[in-house]
């Protein structure tokens, strides 16, 4: 494993060069196909992953058709820490969206490396508040915002992460439009309904394949929640 790899990634940069050899010792590669999965969600956690390329949904599916993708993970970020520090089964599934290469940790040396160094622990903690943070806004979204508010609160989140473009912002990743419906916990349908409004209005448009944002302050104000 490449050590001038694992200082790209943001969980690991803090770390001394002797410390990062002592994870190329205690960590393996592993490649996935696309579509294959990386665990199941009520799974017992055995392993935390760490992505070093390709790209990985983290979901759960209901008894019917309908999903909801909590996230999808890039390069240098990590997932499946919860059940190794809870001691619970998986809350959610993982499975790779293209062909993937990840970083995995077994659950004794995951749990040395967090008492041993409190730059990694603190690290876990704020990443840990962020996605706690983030699934608060979600269950506001879906008790009180209408499809277009849901809609325009996930592409804006996307859009944080995204690059400045002709005065907008440009999304990083290629999104299906079922990608997105996933994400925002809805179907295909009335999401199309909310981007077409959006289309119409000037605030959201696409190019060479990836949504473009064009007014994000604007697109913004629409996340509000419904006043009573």
């Amino acid at each position: 494993m490449d050590l001038r790899l694992l200082r790209k990634i943001p969980f690991l940069h803090a770390l001394t060069l002797l410390e990062l050899r002592r994870i190329v010792r205690i960590a393996r590669e592993h490649d996935f196909d696309t579509g294959d999965t990386i665990f199941s969600k009520t799974e017992s956690g055995s392993k935390m992953f760490v992505v070093i390329s390709g790209r990985v949904r983290i979901f759960t599916r209901s008894h019917g058709k309908k999903r909801k993708t909590f996230a999808y993970l890039s390069p240098g970020e990590f997932f499946g820490e919860m059940a190794l520090v809870d001691g619970h089964t998986r809350s959610a599934s993982a499975e790779a969206v293209e062909p993937s290469k990840l970083m995995v940790i077994n659950k004794a040396d995951f749990k040395r490396l967090l008492i041993n160094d409190p730059k990694l622990t603190f690290y876990l903690l704020r990443t840990v508040s962020e996605r706690l943070r983030q699934a608060n806004e979600e269950i506001e979204s879906l008790l009180f915002r209408n499809m277009l508010g849901r809609v325009s609160n996930t592409l804006a989140a996307l859009a944080r992460r995204g690059r400045k473009f002709r005065g907008g912002v440009l999304l990083r990743e290629h999104y299906t439009q079922q990608e997105l419906a996933d994400l925002v916990g809805t179907t295909r349908e009335p999401f199309t309904r909310a981007v077409s409004t959006l289309r119409r209005a000037h605030l959201v448009d696409m190019h060479h394949g990836l949504y473009f944002i064009r007014n994000l302050d604007k697109l913004s104000g629409l996340c509000h929640p419904l006043q009573p």
